[in-house]
């Protein structure tokens, strides 16, 4: 299956690398790139896209300011915020007002594409470690202190479903006890 991107980012340089770069993939089809936010909104009107490559600075108002109205017109569509800024804040304030995340401008080329195909899949990027949205919400769960039955009985998993998600949460981010899945939740602001 084709993931279908727009990229809505001022500058064309930018534009037409990341368009360039993205051509080589066969799952990954550009259908669209706009100059500012309310061209990019008509044109998620026009294609529908799966996947919204929006800059956080335009010149017709900030991208983060955005996300809700695209994801309003198109609930489906997964919005990646891009940035010349690559500081954790940046990435949480985009996730809280409903980004996947954020990709730096900075990072590899191979970087970014995985970093499309793993939002793409439904998961979640930052400059951490890209989550899924069941793992954060497990994460957040962990935070608040309940074991492993109460997140299951609040998640309707099964206790060893729930046991899974702990273990590949701290295979994922190097974190080796459940405390220290805490403070992690926390440095993240779940």
């Amino acid at each position: 299956m084709t993931t279908r991107l727009i990229i809505v980012d001022d500058h064309a340089v930018v534009r037409d690398a990341i368009a360039r770069l993205l051509e080589a993939e066969t799952d990954l089809e550009v259908v669209g790139t706009a100059e500012d936010g309310s061209r990019g909104i008509a044109l998620a009107r026009e294609t529908r896209p799966d996947v919204v490559l929006l800059d956080i600075s335009l010149p017709d108002g900030d991208g983060l300011d955005l996300i809700a109205a695209f994801r309003r017109l198109r609930p489906s569509a997964r919005v990646i915020m891009l940035s010349m800024h690559s500081e954790p804040e940046y990435a949480l304030v985009a996730t809280q007002r409903g980004a996947s995340g954020l990709v730096a401008k900075s990072e590899s080329p191979s970087a970014f594409i995985d970093a499309i195909r793993c939002v793409a899949a439904g998961g979640e990027i930052g400059v951490e470690c890209p989550l899924t949205r069941r793992e954060r919400e497990v994460l957040a769960h962990i935070a608040r202190g309940q074991t492993n039955a109460e997140i299951a009985d609040t998640l309707a998993l099964q206790p060893k479903t729930v046991e899974g998600y702990c273990q590949a949460l701290m295979d994922r981010l190097d974190i080796h006890t459940r405390v220290g899945l805490v403070r992690y939740a926390r440095r993240i602001g779940l």
